[in-house]
C-alpha cells in the first residue's frame, strides 16, 4: 500500500465551479447498536425530535434505547412522572415538547426521580435543535461533552466510470442530513480539513494547472490560496489556534512536512527526510503526528511543530497511516494480513483496538469528543461512509444514492 501515499499526491486537475445544490441526503442504515449500554427511554415528542435524539444516542455506543412498547403508560410531558416505577426497565426517561420554535426536554433518573430540564433555542435548521438536546442528555449522563451538533465534510463521486464523472465536496449535519455542495469538479477533489471555528475548509486544487492548497469559507464561498509551490502541495491540517496549516510539500525534493502561517504565508519546514512524509495531524498546539515510510513501510511518527527529533508511534504491523486526533485519542488505518482497518488508541499509549472489519477501510476522522469515528469502507465496488463508536458497540452506514462517498472530515464543535 505504499503506492497509496503517492497516489494521494498525484491526482490531477481539479476545476472549481459555482456551488451546486444538494443532490440527495445520505441514507442512514443502522448495522449495530449497543445491547449493554445505559438503558434510556425516549417518549414521543411532537414534531419527531425524539427520533433524531434516538439516532444520536445510538450512534454513541453508550446507550441502549428501550423499545417504546416496553413502557406504554408514560404520562404526557407536563404531568407528574413517578420515574421509579420504571427503574427495572430504564435508568433514564426523556420527555419533551416543542417550545417557541425550539425544544424543552426533561431528563429524569429512575433511581431517584431527579429531573433536569433543558430549553433549546430555535434554529433555522430545526434538526440542530434535536441534536443539541441529545448533546445535553449525553453530557449529563456520561460527563463528557456531546458531539452530535456538528458537521461532516465529504466528497461524492458520480458517474465514476464515464466521461461525465463529477466530484463534489459536501458539508452536511453529522448524521448526513442537510447536505450542501460547496465545490464541484470533473476530476478529483481531495483532503478537506476543517478550521477550528468550523467556518472554513482547506482543500487541494489544481485549478491553475499546478497543485495548490486553498481555504474556503463554507458560508460565503470566499476562498484564498495558501500554497502553490513547485511540486506537491497536499494534506492540509489546521492548527488548534487557526493561524497555521500543516501540509506536505515537495518543494525541496521528496515530500516533507511544512507549516504555513495562514495570515502572512510564512513557511516553516518541519521534517527533512528523503522518505515520503505526509498526512500531518496536530497533537495539541506544538506537535504533529504524520505518516512516513522512512522506516521502510508507512508508520506514524510524532515531531515538535518546530522540528527536531522524530518519535515513532506505531510498531504493530507493516502499515499504519492517516492519523486523526481528538480528545487525546488517535484513530488511524492499520494494515494486517491484506486488510486495512480503522484502529484507535490513547495518544500516549501503545495498545490499540480495531474498530472496523472491512477489507479496505480508509480516511478515519474523529468526532471532536473522540467518541465516534467516521471512515470510508469499500462495499460492492463503491466507497461508503461509516460511523463507529470508539468502543465498537455501535456502527452505522451512510450511503449516497448517487455515487461513492469518500474522504470524510468531522468538524470541530460549531460556533454558528
Amino acid at each position: 500500500m505504499t503506492n497509496t501515499l503517492i497516489y494521494k499526491f498525484s491526482l490531477t486537475f481539479l476545476l472549481f465551479i459555482s456551488s451546486v445544490s444538494a443532490m440527495a441526503e445520505l441514507e442512514l442504515r443502522i448495522s449495530k447498536t449497543s445491547d449493554d449500554g445505559i438503558p434510556i427511554y425516549l417518549a414521543n415528542i411532537a414534531g419527531g425530535a425524539n427520533g433524531i435524539i434516538e439516532g444520536d444516542l445510538k450512534r454513541s455506543g453508550r446507550f441502549t434505547v428501550i423499545d417504546r412498547s416496553k413502557i406504554t403508560n408514560i404520562p404526557a410531558y407536563g404531568s407528574t412522572l413517578n420515574a421509579g416505577a420504571y427503574s427495572n426497565i430504564a435508568d433514564y426517561i426523556v420527555r419533551g415538547k416543542p417550545l417557541n420554535g425550539g425544544l424543552e426536554v426533561e431528563l429524569t433518573s429512575t433511581s431517584d426521580n431527579a429531573k433536569t430540564i433543558y430549553n433549546i433555542s430555535s434554529n433555522s435548521n430545526n434538526r440542530r435543535v434535536a441534536h443539541q438536546a441529545a448533546d445535553k442528555i449525553y453530557e449529563k449522563i456520561t460527563r463528557e461533552r456531546g458531539a452530535f451538533d456538528t458537521r461532516l465534510a465529504y466528497v461524492t463521486v458520480t458517474n465514476k466510470t464515464s466521461d461525465n464523472r463529477m466530484f463534489r465536496l459536501y458539508v452536511s449535519d453529522a448524521d448526513g442530513h442537510r447536505p450542501k455542495a460547496i465545490l464541484s469538479s470533473r476530476l478529483p477533489v481531495m483532503s478537506p480539513a476543517w478550521s477550528p471555528d468550523a467556518k472554513q475548509l482547506a482543500y487541494v486544487s489544481f485549478e491553475e494547472n499546478t497543485s495548490a492548497i486553498y481555504v474556503q469559507n463554507i458560508f460565503t464561498g470566499q476562498k484564498r490560496k495558501i500554497s502553490a509551490r513547485d511540486g506537491i502541495n497536499g494534506a492540509p491540517a489546521w492548527s488548534p489556534d487557526g493561524n497555521r496549516l500543516a501540509m506536505s510539500l515537495s518543494v525541496n525534493g521528496s515530500p516533507d512536512i511544512y507549516i504555513a502561517n495562514v495570515n502572512n504565508g510564512q513557511l516553516t519546514r518541519v521534517t527533512t527526510s528523503s522518505a515520503i512524509d505526509t498526512e500531518p495531524s496536530w497533537s495539541g498546539t506544538n506537535s504533529l503526528v504524520f505518516t512516513s515510510n522512512r522506516g521502510g513501510s508507512p508508520q506514524l511518527y510524532r515531531i515538535a511543530a518546530s522540528g527536531g527529533t522524530v518519535q515513532r508511534l506505531t510498531f504493530d504491523g507493516k502499515y499504519n497511516s492517516a492519523a486523526d486526533i481528538a480528545n487525546k485519542k488517535l484513530a488511524y488505518v492499520r494494515g494486517n494480513r491484506g486488510a486495512f482497518n480503522i484502529a484507535i488508541r490513547s495518544l500516549n499509549s501503545s495498545g490499540a483496538d480495531t474498530l472496523s472489519n472491512g477489507q479496505l477501510d480508509e480516511s478515519p476522522t474523529l468526532s471532536p469528543n473522540g467518541a465516534m469515528v467516521a471512515y470510508t469502507t469499500l462495499k460492492n465496488g463503491d466507497n461508503t461512509l461509516a460511523v463507529v463508536s470508539d468502543n465498537a458497540k455501535a456502527r452505522q452506514f451512510l450511503t449516497s444514492p448517487v455515487g461513492d462517498v469518500r474522504e470524510p472530515a468531522w468538524s470541530p464543535y460549531l460556533t454558528q
